[in-house]
């Protein structure tokens, strides 16, 4: 159940950056965060209200909850939007996903997990498929990036460290609290107070059009139940599984560019190649795990 988890997880999210690459037009990049993590706060926290909370419950007993909250998806999600709109979903999206390596490594120096030669290959290909796509992805996929164009990749391999952190914090959280939903309530709920606080205190306007709203609303929904189903995956998997698991999703973003949006997107084949090689990797990883 781990694996379909995981994938579902992964369909979510693939699904939410692309209604957000769709839909937004000239809303700023805070203004996308902020309104689709105020959908993840009213979602998620309606959905508190259906299950059972320990009575004896503490912010101390949060603490992975809520700092894995500041890593993503507030910095996270952030780096992202701001990458796709540099470089494109795909391409953003399958660099971000390089993520599972710095899980991995997390779980491999302090929580005591091992990974198998089998597991250490499919990492490797994870990363040339992600480099392939860095390297060659040009104004319509067939050319290198320029050197003005290489300095967005920043955006996404950021986005792929706080990610890679705040798996690995939530992975320990839910191992001490098993309970996804509350878990998943906690973490958007500490990026939307954090970044609320920062909205008000440097006055920054929040706006977007009909159109967008209704784009980003739908994003909201799609992104409170992705991290449901990766806690749930993290409560039967370990982290050498789980956190690879999550890099499929440059393929479902791959398709999904191709059929809405494929006109402004980079599909040389070496972004195809890229891309088919995370998946080979995630797939050493799953049919070899442990």
């Amino acid at each position: 159940m781990e694996v379909i988890y995981a994938l579902l997880s992964s369909i979510m999210f693939a699904a939410t950056f692309l209604l957000v690459k769709i839909g937004r037009e000239s809303a700023s990049h805070l203004s996308v965060l902020w309104i689709t993590l105020t959908i993840n706060v009213v979602v998620l926290g309606l959905s508190t209200l259906f299950i059972d909370i320990p009575k004896s419950l503490t912010l101390v007993d949060l603490k992975f909850f809520i700092v894995s909250g500041i890593f993503a998806p507030l910095l996270g999600r952030l780096f992202q939007f701001v990458g796709m709109s540099r470089l494109g979903a795909n391409t953003t999206t399958a660099l971000t996903l390089t993520h599972p390596l710095v899980t991995v490594l997390i779980g491999l120096v302090f929580l005591g997990e091992s990974g198998s030669v089998v597991q250490m290959l499919g990492a490797f290909l994870i990363i040339t498929g992600s480099l392939l796509i860095a390297i060659f992805s040009g104004s319509n996929g067939n050319l290198r990036i320029s050197s003005g164009y290489q300095i967005y990749l920043i955006y996404p391999l950021l986005a792929s460290l706080t990610y890679g952190i705040s798996i690995a914090l939530r992975k320990v959280g839910i191992d001490q609290l098993n309970s996804p939903v509350l878990a998943s309530a906690v973490t958007v709920s500490a990026s939307w107070i954090i970044l609320s606080l920062y909205i008000l205190v440097a006055r920054c306007k929040i706006s977007c059009s009909s159109r967008e709203f209704t784009y980003f609303v739908y994003a909201g929904i799609l992104s409170s139940i992705g991290p449901i189903f990766l806690y749930l995956s993290l409560t039967v998997g370990n982290l050498l599984l789980i956190a690879p698991l999550a890099a499929t999703t440059p393929l479902f973003v791959l398709v999904g560019t191709w059929l809405y949006s494929k006109n402004n997107e980079k599909f040389g084949y070496q972004i195809i190649v890229g891309t088919v090689g995370i998946f080979i990797g995630v797939t050493l990883l799953t049919l070899f795990k442990n």
